[in-house]
């Protein structure tokens, strides 16, 4: 099965595509103007390339394949279809997967998509956006995973800069944080689901957050691409909107509030945010959506938990009441799953170790958090902050929904994947304390100077 996808075709125009991708990269170092995070550039690539190629031949060779060749199997059929007939692929495209289709398109000649691929619209739809990229790389799934690398490194680069810019971390802290994270890299690089929200969710947080903190204009190209991500969100995995959205709204009370000096002025800000946080909340929470998506969750979770094809290792968490009351009950638990979970011991499996790990990590981090220092002073510092109050809630709220919803802890690391840049941001942000001492250095040394 492996040389089927690593054939020595395929692995030649990979290395074209590498070499290609790889000067682009090496030209857009020497021409950064940020001397801080430009060394970066080619070594952000060369971690994206590596772990894309690790997640895929790891799957491949020891997992069977699993989702993942199911996707580029479904990408290779969609492939044929538009050198078989280019109108009805186009025509696909814009159809609905359901049987009509599916007698109409394909045959013997385009062959036929995985079954529960197909059926299901969201992991359909990442084959159809697939396809896109594989007709410049004339089916050759090396070629695809180095292209993906690419436009994961650039967006990866994107927030590093802008977490530079706003100046809480230091550049390697930061680089740590948003590049080199192992599980991350190796959940959100190969052909799936989890890769292309992840490069979603990076670039919407780059417009966005640019605009709000920096008031960087939103150009043409801007608000297009600001579209095509969105589009992308509610094609995937629409719940991630949400978690994009609601910490956005209140990291734009951050910034509002900071505006006024008096502190009678602020807290009343921040009551009527407070307020139209929890008036809309109780509306959207008594909303069919809301209640529709309980109730998807609750199913999703009991397929999980029931379905003897799903194989691994499993949690257990109490979802019989998919009503926004019983999902507030549910949601420290969830949360706690979303972020810590697996912990080390639970995590003993060749494609977990790196989960195991970090949990690890991120527990100190977070007892180092609580029991270091005053915590209440933190948590004040990060509502000061836009990036910080943002990346809080988003982490909360993918927590909750990675917890919520998954059952398998495979399923688990990989909806989870996007929080854990934002949460070690989040624990290693240097503390009011510290940027008053480093301006005071910088005021020291202009002085001197």
């Amino acid at each position: 099965m492996f040389e089927k996808y690593f054939s020595v075709l395929d692995i030649l125009i990979g290395l074209i595509w590498f070499g290609i991708l790889f000067s682009v990269v090496s030209n857009g170092q020497k021409k950064a103007l940020n001397e801080e995070t430009k060394k970066y550039h080619v070594l952000g690539f060369l971690y994206k390339v590596f772990f894309g190629l690790f997640f895929t031949i790891a799957y491949y060779t020891i997992l069977g394949g699993g989702d993942t060749k199911a996707y580029w199997d479904g990408t290779v059929v969609l492939n044929k279809l538009f050198f078989n007939d280019v109108g009805k692929y186009f025509e696909h495209l814009n159809s609905v997967s359901d049987q009509v289709a599916y007698i109409k398109h394909f045959n013997k000649d385009t062959g036929f998509p995985p079954g529960w691929i197909y059926r299901e619209p969201e992991a359909w739809f990442v084959c159809k956006f697939n396809s896109l990229i594989s007709l410049f790389t004339f089916r050759s799934l090396p070629a695809n995973l180095v292209i993906y690398a690419f436009f994961l490194s650039r967006a990866s680069i994107a927030l590093l800069e802008l977490v530079v810019r706003i100046g809480l971390h230091s550049t390697t802290t930061a680089a740590w944080c948003v590049l080199f994270v192992p599980s991350v890299a190796f959940w959100c690089t190969g052909i799936s689901k989890d890769t292309i929200m992840f490069w979603t969710i990076l670039n919407l947080v780059n417009i966005l957050l640019s605009f709000l903190i920096f008031k960087d204009k939103l150009t043409l190209t801007k608000i297009l691409s600001l579209a095509f991500f969105f589009f992308l969100v509610l094609n995937i995995r629409s719940f991630t909107l949400a978690a994009i959205l609601a910490p956005l709204g209140v990291a734009l009370s951050a910034r509002l509030t900071n505006n006024f000096s008096s502190a009678f002025t602020r807290g009343f800000v921040r009551l009527i945010f407070l307020g139209v946080g929890i008036g809309g909340f109780t509306v959207i929470g008594s909303s069919t959506y809301v209640k529709d998506l309980a109730d998807e969750a609750a199913v999703i979770q009991k397929d999980f938990a029931q379905n003897s094809i799903y194989t691994g290792k499993r949690y257990e968490l109490d979802v019989s009441d998919p009503s926004p009351t019983g999902m507030l009950r549910a949601f420290p638990l969830s949360v706690f799953i979303g972020i810590y979970r697996p912990l080390i011991y639970e995590s003993f499996t060749a494609t977990l170790i790196f989960n195991g790990i970090e949990s690890t990590i991120l527990l100190l981090m977070t007892l180092n958090f609580l029991f270091n220092g005053n915590p209440i002073k933190k948590v004040q510092w990060i509502f000061k902050n836009e990036f910080l109050v943002f990346s809080l809630i988003f982490v909360l709220l993918i927590g909750f929904m990675a917890g919520y919803t998954s059952v398998l802890f495979g399923v688990l690391v990989r909806i989870r994947a996007p929080l854990l840049p934002f949460i070690f941001l989040i624990f290693s942000t240097r503390t009011e304390m510290q940027m008053q001492e480093l301006k005071n250095e910088k005021e020291l040394n202009k002085t001197s100077t």
